[in-house]
């Protein structure tokens, strides 16, 4: 163990040398402190030292207990073997954050407990304490979910226990840009805009935020974009290639606007965007057209629903969108299909208000003419 600059706070990596900083006190259970301990320039960082302070007086209330367990058989210990798992280096780093946040703000208060006594109802439990964000809630149960799931699998635990544990965010998903919402982007971000190249690429493509910010000129192929869609690129079984057409509103896009060397989109600095920093633009470019609903998650919605329309089957849109399953398909075609017969309705009801319109039993045809025929008899006689 090496001393670190902060009293109490020891440096210990494990025997396969990561990283590990404990707060240790003498006669006190030792607390792990998992932030980032300094930054590029050497400077200790406010999340490490905002974690050492509660972990100083988490000890000094006597709040955490000495756990009496192996450490073999704590949550802390399984989260650390999935970390460092082949599985968990296969996800992109984003995602490899994005699970470590939520993973060590779960341990903060459940790691010294055993993890083979984790029940269904403890799980529910969990997700119900986050109840007022329920985004969190959710995503906590999702990751426990895929935590015990690669457990069982490498026999650390014999039941995955967030298995069935339904999610209290239930919700319609990224609303789907309507026509007339795509009209109106398109008034307010003219040919020849950054914005206008997006929307063209996300809607024309179906591409999602993670792929529009990616693609380039080294993705044209013999009048096609071919590229291997950034989610699940990483994974043999879930790695798809797009193959989409050029269509004339994308191709006036890319003629009218200045793009960069191998993405088309770039930033206010001439680089690619990142994935988060794209749909942040997006959203920038979604509320100066007055479309607070709108978002680049819609659009890939809005683009299938397009292709469902115009009369794409569902293999058809799993080969366009990437998807692997028709199930998925078979949502926008339903979707499609329902807004034709709802034209299809309307259609017919114009055609028969027409026909009643000029029919002979109309109030101002046969009845009014022999009306008159009478007067014209009566007259004469």
């Amino acid at each position: 163990m090496i001393k670190t600059r902060l009293r109490y706070c020891v440096f210990d990596p494990d025997p396969n040398g990561n990283v590990r900083y404990y707060v240790r006190k003498p006669g006190q259970p030792k607390i792990r402190i998992r932030e980032i301990f300094e930054d590029e320039t050497g400077t200790i960082t406010d999340a490490f030292m905002a974690a050492y302070r509660r972990a100083l007086a988490d000890i000094e209330s006597g709040a955490r207990a000495m756990p009496g367990l192996p450490r073999e058989r704590t949550f802390y210990w399984l989260v650390d073997q999935y970390y460092r798992s082949d599985e968990f280096k296969h996800f992109d780093i984003l995602t490899q954050n994005d699970k470590r946040g939520v993973l060590n703000r779960f341990c903060k208060t459940a790691g010294d407990l055993p993890y083979d006594a984790y029940r269904t109802e403890d799980v529910e439990r969990s997700r119900d304490k986050r109840r007022e964000k329920p985004g969190a809630a959710d995503k906590l149960v999702k990751y426990l979910r895929s935590l015990f799931k690669w457990a069982v699998r490498k026999k650390l635990a014999k039941i995955n226990p967030a298995v069935g544990v339904e999610k209290i965010n239930e919700t319609v998903g990224w609303h789907t840009w309507t026509n007339a919402e795509v009209a109106a982007f398109r008034d307010h971000h003219k040919i020849g805009t950054k914005a206008r190249l997006a929307l063209e690429i996300m809607l024309n493509i179906g591409a999602r935020r993670s792929d529009a910010c990616r693609i380039g000129r080294q993705h044209e192929v013999d009048g096609y974009l071919e590229f291997v869609a950034w989610k699940g690129r990483k994974r043999v079984k879930t790695r798809k290639t797009i193959v989409a057409r050029f269509t004339a509103e994308l191709k006036l896009a890319l003629a009218s606007t200045p793009t960069g060397d191998l993405t088309y989109l770039v930033n206010e600095l001439g680089r690619p965007f990142t994935i988060a920093g794209f749909g942040n633009k997006m959203r920038e470019w979604c509320d100066a057209a007055g479309l607070p609903l709108c978002s680049a998650h819609g659009l890939r919605k809005a683009s299938a629903v397009a292709m469902a329309e115009s009369g794409a089957g569902a293999p058809e849109l799993c080969a366009l969108f990437g998807w692997s399953k028709l199930e998925t398909a078979e949502i926008y075609i339903r979707e499609a299909n329902k807004r034709v017969m709802v034209d299809n309705a309307f259609t017919r009801l114009d055609e028969h208000r027409k026909r009643k319109s000029v029919s002979p039993k109309g109030p101002n045809t046969g009845d009014e003419t022999k009306r008159g025929n009478n007067n014209v008899k009566s007259t004469r006689e």
